[in-house]
């Protein structure tokens, strides 16, 4: 995930973190771009030093600026990553809803969430060790850890809101929406988490177009095969007389 985001070329006026494809939003303030620089800062830092290592002044460095600067904006590292997280959401938030507003299905819809979180270009790996950073920190801080949940929570809002509309379209069998959107979230950080580990030997782009065929095929089917799923020859598990 080599400039701030990686393999991306980024305009701090308009992109979000990592994102190739960004649509030029509203003209900003000289403000609000300044906190943009801090966060895409923060994010290199952290994810070339870990969050224990990462000081105000290298951030600071970072964005180009002085830490007097960097005060003005954040008081400090909390404050930088609650700011870091609903800088993601927003600019995020407003991609994926308008990509989901041109699927014509639930299961198109599935389909496109699922490819939007593997996208490398989007989440980079730079973009994925920081994200786990601030995971692993959300178990010792309770800001933090309120601002991840809250993350999570509409993100897995959305996933089961549309299991919702699958099943009253007749696209999706009926099942739990929230404990089944829990478990696809479960699986995509899974994927994210084992390419932090080891990048080298994690095909984390043929996993993201795996764990989409297993999941819109499990939506739509019920019990399959999963040896057959993992070989592209997935079968309706036999029912019990």
């Amino acid at each position: 995930m080599t400039n701030i985001w990686g393999i991306c070329q980024i305009n701090y006026s308009v992109c979000a973190p990592g994102l190739c494809r960004g649509k030029r939003m509203a003209r900003k303030t000289i403000a609000e771009i300044r906190k943009d620089e801090i966060i895409k800062a923060f994010f290199k830092v952290v994810s070339e030093k870990g969050i224990a290592k990462a000081t105000i002044r290298e951030v600071a460095t970072a964005a180009g600026c002085n830490r007097g600067i960097l005060h003005h904006y954040f008081a400090g590292k909390e404050e930088i990553i609650k700011g870091a997280v609903d800088y993601v959401m927003t600019i995020y938030k407003a991609e994926l809803l308008e990509g989901l507003s041109e699927c014509d299905s639930a299961t198109s819809r599935i389909k496109y969430l699922v490819s939007w979180f593997f996208d490398l270009c989007r989440f980079n790996l730079d973009f994925s060790r920081a994200w786990m950073e601030f995971v692993n920190l959300s178990k010792y801080d309770p800001t933090v850890s309120s601002t991840i949940r809250d993350c999570y929570e509409e993100v897995k809002g959305v996933f089961a809101k549309t299991i919702r509309e699958g099943i009253r379209s007749g696209e999706f069998r009926k099942l739990n929406p929230v404990v089944t959107a829990n478990v696809i979230m479960a699986n995509l950080e899974g994927a994210t988490l084992l390419w932090v580990v080891d990048a080298e030997k994690t095909p984390v782009k043929n996993m993201g177009k795996q764990i989409e065929d297993m999941i819109t095929k499990y939506l739509a089917s019920g019990q399959l095969n999963f040896v057959g799923i993992c070989k592209g020859t997935a079968r309706r598990a036999p029912t019990k007389n």
